[in-house]
């Protein structure tokens, strides 16, 4: 974690408020609030503190505030034991640490996708 704090490009503090889109390439914390869209292709550090009521996309995510929109990594999520998140999530790797509350749905890339790939030609079956 103290890796993603200090690797920050663009930090958004506590005081912030950001209506509309938050576009990098490089590391983003947000400890204040932003209202709109989250985009990077690196990682995301949401404070304890801070508010978001948007979709996120990034490579990786930490959670310990409150989320509210979907979220889409390509690499790892994970909830900290504060974070609050309504929405779906899409990830390769999911944690979620006790306390954390999440309500939504949540589709993870992965082993079972490689074996659903390689079964394509296969009819699915249901349980």
């Amino acid at each position: 974690m103290a890796q993603d704090n200090s690797a920050a490009e663009t930090v958004v503090g506590p005081s912030v408020k950001i209506q509309g889109d938050l576009n990098s390439e490089g590391n983003i914390r947000i400890e204040g609030s932003v209202l709109g869209k989250v985009n990077t292709t690196q990682s995301v550090h949401i404070g304890e503190a801070a508010v978001i009521q948007a979709d996120m996309q990034a490579g990786n995510a930490i959670i310990a505030g409150q989320v509210q929109g979907n979220i889409k990594v390509s690499g790892n999520l994970i909830l900290q034991a504060t974070a609050r998140v309504n929405g779906d999530v899409a990830c390769a790797v999911l944690r979620v640490e006790d306390g954390a509350l999440f309500s939504g749905k949540c589709n993870m890339k992965g082993a079972a996708l490689d074996k659903k790939s390689a079964s394509a030609g296969e009819p699915e079956q249901e349980k």
